[in-house]
């Protein structure tokens, strides 16, 4: 491995995030109409990214690796714009690289790790979107596909013949024995609630972000629409970092609840600006905790 790969990374990771957001068109300022609402959206955005490095740490720390919350910021922050490279493993990658780097810890188990994490990300992000439906009382057949959907995430998370049977494809595939780290169902419940905390952050930032752009009056369940249009985005196998995909959930849920087509779009749009300006928040927050960390820039070597 390269020594100064990581940066490299980085910068290859913000130039997709520039095309995607060129060819999307969706760096449009909508207007505004309640500043403190706007400002709280802002508050519940930020804390939701600040829990997911959190529970990138008690993950880890769940797996036998104890990691400093320095470390996680950094490597979940720096690495936050990699979902925008066509592949949809970079952002998984990426976090792991960085612990590996700093810590000189095994990259695929790192990495195996962040894929359980991932896992455990969706499922609690599917649950809070399924009671958001619900809510509204609009369980049609998609609703089904999503249950689907649940039910397999459940079985990858708890299953150990599933998890067994993933670790033997593996092998095969690589031709290597490779042990893949497996929580127990008691540390898999005990971090789960870490996971849902910053899908519930986000929730209710995007309710508050709705009010501030909307003069429907509407029920705070109206958030549960952003944890199950961004699983279903994160899901999405062909455009990156879930582009159109969730946008495209999120109007059909909005529309189940009440909301005209023409104001579900507006705000499933400008949605994506809104979290797209708490991934550059959290970019920065790792960012800075890297450069202040000169264990990390001795490792890693990004930004000499």
């Amino acid at each position: 491995m390269k020594k100064y790969w990581y940066k490299y990374f980085v910068y290859v990771s913000l130039l997709f995030l520039a095309l995607a957001l060129y060819h999307a068109d969706y760096l449009k300022v909508p207007i505004v109409l309640s500043f403190p609402s706007l400002v709280t959206s802002f508050f519940f955005l930020f804390m939701g990214f600040m829990n997911g490095a959190l529970s990138w740490r008690e993950i880890l720390r769940k797996s036998g690796y104890q990691v400093r919350l320095r470390e996680c910021l950094a490597g979940t922050g720096l690495s936050i714009f990699g979902k925008y490279i066509p592949g949809k493993v970079w952002i998984i990658v990426g976090r792991a690289a960085y612990v590996s780097e700093t810590g000189h810890y095994s990259l695929g188990k790192l990495s195996a790790i962040s894929l359980n994490a991932q896992f455990i990300d969706l499922w609690a992000g599917l649950i809070l979107g399924t009671i958001g439906l619900f809510i509204l009382g609009s369980f049609h057949w998609f609703s089904w596909v999503i249950l689907c959907m649940l039910l397999g995430l459940t079985m990858v998370i708890f299953s150990e013949r599933i998890h067994n049977t993933s670790e033997h494809l593996l092998n095969a595939i690589l031709r290597k024995d490779i042990k893949i780290p497996r929580l127990t169902i008691k540390a898999t419940l005990a971090v789960i609630p870490w996971f849902v905390l910053s899908w519930f952050f986000w929730s209710l930032g995007f309710y508050a972000l709705f009010l501030s752009l909307c003069s429907i009056n509407v029920k705070w369940s109206i958030g549960l629409g952003f944890p199950l249009a961004g699983t279903l985005g994160i899901m999405a196998l062909i455009t990156p970092g879930g582009l159109v995909a969730r946008e495209g959930v999120m109007v059909g849920f909005l529309n189940l609840a009440g909301i005209p087509v023409v104001e579900a779009t507006t705000i499933a749009v400008a949605s994506r600006l809104w979290f797209l300006a708490g991934e550059v928040f959290i970019f920065i927050v790792g960012l800075i905790v890297h450069r202040r960390s000169s264990n990390s820039l001795n490792k890693v070597g990004y930004g000499r």
